[in-house]
């Protein structure tokens, strides 16, 4: 090995900690400006929320409970964003709510613009029931009693007269509930309402870091199918052929993946080379 390239490798192995952090940072905002459109290979759990959706009959009442805020957003809007676009694609009739206060202004956003996207009316159409404090005591008086549980929406609105609550008492009445959240509250839907009604179908939405701790309940049929991440948001996106934020990223984090994978091969290399260098 001669003296320059001995040099290369050892340099290799101690670049500033800065450029690695701005190739990363380009990686990631590059996408972002220049979309790159990967193929997506849809997963069981993804195809078989969409499919659960897709079963419920025009006109079906669908509850999205939104319990995420801006600490992922990055991951919990694109799955908000999909499952609304779905529903109202379909023209199925939408309550939201959240258990987290900025879950409920960040669903309401989102439930706003794209309402006015499929010209949904508010009151006939969906409905928005705010913020709910007390997980628990929610779930099961939603289970035999829901204009009384929600007996107002977001600005204070009594709800019962609302045409989009026509023919819902109880939980008999709901074809299907989405949770999208960051903690394990699917735990409180399976324990507390799913069980009371066997036609519902319950999806859920976690963050990427939660995913495993789902199958088991994949597995039971307890949850019908879930979106996972921003990967299983862009896979969502994908069958509704409509991209948007999460088949974007999903570009930056491959890229980011890809550069961290090289970081660490050229590292590898460098400290073998440098080894086998000093031997001699």
């Amino acid at each position: 090995m001669t003296g320059a390239s001995a040099n290369l490798w050892e340099k290799l192995q101690a670049i500033d900690r800065r450029i690695l952090y701005l190739l990363l940072l380009a990686v990631v905002i590059a996408p972002l400006f220049l979309p790159i459109r990967l193929p997506t290979v849809t997963m069981p759990s993804t195809q078989r929320l969409y499919d659960a959706i897709e079963s419920i009959p025009p006109n079906g009442f669908v509850i999205i409970s939104a319990t995420w805020s801006g600490g992922t957003r990055a991951e919990n809007m694109p799955q908000t964003v999909a499952i609304l676009r779905h529903a109202m694609q379909r023209g199925l009739r939408v309550a939201v709510f959240s258990f987290d206060v900025q879950g409920s202004q960040l669903s309401l956003n989102i439930a706003r613009k794209l309402a006015a996207e499929y010209g949904y009316e508010y009151g006939k159409n969906w409905v928005h029931w705010g913020y709910r404090p007390q997980i628990g005591v929610v779930m099961k008086s939603m289970v035999r009693d829901i204009p009384g549980t929600f007996d107002k929406d977001y600005d204070g609105k009594p709800t019962k007269d609302m045409p989009v609550m026509q023919g819902i008492k109880d939980i008999q009445n709901v074809d299907a509930i989405v949770e999208i959240a960051a903690s394990g509250i699917y735990a409180d839907w399976i324990g507390l309402v799913v069980g009371a009604n066997p036609k519902l179908k319950f999806g859920f939405c976690p963050t990427s870091v939660m995913v495993p701790e789902t199958y088991p309940y994949l597995a039971s049929g307890q949850i019908v199918g879930t979106m996972e991440g921003m990967r299983g948001a862009a896979e969502y996106e994908n069958l509704l052929r409509k991209p948007g934020l999460a088949s974007v990223g999903m570009g930056s984090i491959s890229l980011a993946h890809v550069l961290i994978m090289v970081l660490i091969v050229i590292g590898n290399i460098g400290y073998f080379a440098t080894r086998t260098r000093r031997s001699q």
